[in-house]
């Protein structure tokens, strides 16, 4: 079985006496036990369980709770899961017998919930990859990505390293790094972003800046620049739901051909010349221009600090080779895979 979210029914309980003291994720396991403990904790950093009187950002799966506490719910329904081995090339970065390292190409899903049942990084995995940590839904899958990101994620292949590895995103130890080609020039070398971000009401796809929101920190550095576009290293410290894109278009430099927050169409080389659009003319990029550069974690079975980076992908290679013919800023940092 594997959520529909676009099925959510909401629910209220009472925390009872019994209660007492459990922690939030084992008392929803009893409560829900049709739901896995690792869908119920992704509810609560999702932002789907809500604990009155309490701020979004103290509702965590450890959360202790206490007897009389309302918590909401929602729920999405569970459906029959169809998740099956698929044969779709990936390109694997590392592997040994607790991990897999994979750069995601651009237009993957990483798993089925939101998207459909085929096509993700989850079937890809099972076909390529002997043994998961199991999940009917996310077998392997640690964090995320989205979609149309390209980039670097590790996988795991046991509970156990599923567990540390997941410990290591939640204490905020993985580093993570992306690039990103962004609309207009920034007007400092390097800045944070600090915008708390919450669930857009509206638009079940969307987050939003919101005060009420989970606190979210980005910071930025400028790479290079362009006439009317910036190349920016971005390093997020959360790890919220569309962060970078969100921030950056909070602060109107939004992500080249970002979908749901750029309100420009995708980026065309007639654009990069100040031109009319050609009949038909292709984009030099159909998906927003983001990409996982580096990632670094501790190893899960021995501990040793391990970076890990990926290429630029063809089409934002082929976006920056056209801006710089109109005329660059700063070089490129060199990214190349390495351990």
């Amino acid at each position: 079985m594997e959520p529909d979210f676009k099925q959510l029914t909401r629910e209220q309980v009472t925390v009872p006496e019994s209660a007492q003291g459990k922690r939030l994720d084992r008392f929803m396991a009893e409560q829900w036990p049709d739901y896995s403990r690792t869908l119920l904790a992704a509810l609560v950093k999702d932002g789907h369980v809500s604990i009155a009187g309490l701020a979004p950002t103290r509702v965590k799966p450890a959360l202790k709770l206490e007897a009389g506490m309302q918590l909401t719910l929602e729920r999405p329904a569970l459906v029959e899961s169809a998740l099956e081995p698929e044969d779709i090339p990936l390109e694997v970065l590392y592997e040994d017998e607790a991990i897999v390292v994979i750069n995601k190409p651009p237009d993957l899903p990483v798993h089925p919930p939101k998207a459909g049942r085929g096509g993700t990084l989850a079937n890809a995995l099972l076909f390529h990859v002997k043994k998961l940590s199991p999940d009917p839904v996310r077998p392997g899958i640690v964090h995320r990505l989205d979609a149309d990101t390209s980039g670097v994620i590790v996988c795991a292949k046991d509970e156990s390293a599923h567990f540390k590895l997941s410990r290591q995103f939640e204490q905020r130890t993985v580093e993570k790094e992306y690039l990103a080609i962004v609309r207009g020039r920034m007007k400092e070398e390097s800045g944070v972003i600090e915008l708390a971000i919450d669930r857009h009401p509206d638009h079940y796809e969307m987050q939003r800046v919101h005060a009420d929101g989970k606190p979210a920190v980005t910071h930025w550095q400028v790479l290079e620049t362009f006439k009317r576009f910036s190349l920016l290293r971005l390093t997020p410290r959360t790890g919220r739901t569309h962060q970078l894109r969100v921030h950056l278009a909070a602060i109107n430099h939004p992500i080249v051909g970002d979908r749901l927050y750029s309100r420009k169409p995708p980026l065309t080389r007639s654009e990069i010349e100040g031109r009319e659009p050609e009949p038909g003319e292709a984009p030099l990029i159909a998906r927003q221009a983001l990409h996982a550069s580096r990632l670094t974690f501790e190893h899960p079975r021995t501990s040793r600090r391990m970076t890990f980076e990926a290429p630029l992908p063809p089409d934002m290679q082929r976006t920056l080779e056209a801006l710089r013919e109109r005329g660059g800023g700063r070089g490129l940092i060199e990214h190349e895979a390495t351990e």
